[in-house]
């Protein structure tokens, strides 16, 4: 009982350190992306990437600290679902630390392909989402997920309107981002002490 209860805040508080990056991230994106115009080529951002302002070097900072805590929350998400199925908990992990080293890699890319490869690993991350999404549904965790179910289905769509050349597709890597966000206060609130969940 005390490991469960020692599981559940870590997780709490893990989605606390994401929630609290992802939205410093949307701020941060915000501020240092505010330049670029839509007829840009492959020079102009390499251009703009080569004049790195204060704003830009702390998000780099931070979406490669949040892409670390984002693997962390989704091993101990592992921890908590793998007694339920262990075999899906499984699948997902696996798929973990692919998502983690795509998306550092990216960050140290500033070229037009990272936008591509950026969405592959949200994509790839998309899996493990639906897969802890649709076991924590199972655990009374609704909200959460719920929430990662769809933010992963979103993931995926996302990457095939890349391959795809479809900007309303493609949109759903963005709006997956949303879909996690709020699952990330979802899981803060429903893994709080004395949240309810069912038996393992």
């Amino acid at each position: 009982m005390f490991a469960r209860c020692k599981i559940l805040k870590v997780i709490r508080i893990t989605a606390i350190f994401l929630l609290i990056q992802t939205i410093t991230w949307v701020i941060l994106m915000g501020m240092t992306t505010a330049p670029i115009e839509s007829g840009w080529e492959s020079q102009d951002y390499v251009c703009w990437a080569a004049e790195k302002g204060a704003a830009y070097v702390i998000n780099y900072v931070n979406v490669s600290l949040l892409t670390v805590v984002a693997v962390v929350l989704f091993a101990l998400l592992y921890r908590y679902l793998k007694d339920l199925a262990s075999g899906l908990a499984l699948a997902g992990l696996i798929l973990v630390p692919v998502y983690g080293v795509m998306n550092l890699v990216c960050y140290t890319m500033q070229i037009s392909l990272v936008g591509y490869l950026n969405g592959l690993a949200y994509a790839i991350l998309g899996v493990p989402s639906i897969l802890y999404g649709v076991l924590l549904y199972r655990k009374l965790k609704k909200w959460s997920g719920a929430l990662l179910t769809v933010n992963g289905v979103l993931c995926i769509f996302g990457i095939i309107g890349y391959s795809a050349g479809s900007d309303l597709l493609s949109a759903g890597t963005i709006l997956g981002g949303i879909a996690f966000l709020i699952a990330l206060a979802a899981l803060v609130i429903e893994f709080r002490p004395g949240s309810t969940s069912s038996p393992a």
